[in-house]
């Protein structure tokens, strides 16, 4: 396993400390834990290189609002 040493301000390691408490587990558990969460839910860089290429004259707003309207139709679709 690899090792990894870093350095937290007091508070940071308060905070880590409750936290491991509270879970029953030690320091770097929490630590691992963590940053596997992060790095589970983290979007690929690939992601943030399309923002601002989609045209439409729709404020965001709009656009959910369509969004939500055009899935509440298909989930409930008429008997006609």
């Amino acid at each position: 396993m690899a090792q990894l040493a870093i350095y937290l301000d007091d508070k940071t390691a308060r905070q880590l400390d409750k936290a491991a408490k509270k879970a029953g587990v030690s320091r770097s558990a929490c630590v691992r834990e963590a940053l596997r969460v992060h790095l589970k839910n983290t979007l690929p860089r690939t992601f943030f290189e399309v923002l601002g290429t989609w045209e439409d004259d729709r404020n965001a707003d709009e656009i959910l609002d369509d969004i939500r309207t055009n899935n509440d139709d298909k989930a409930h679709p008429s008997l006609d």
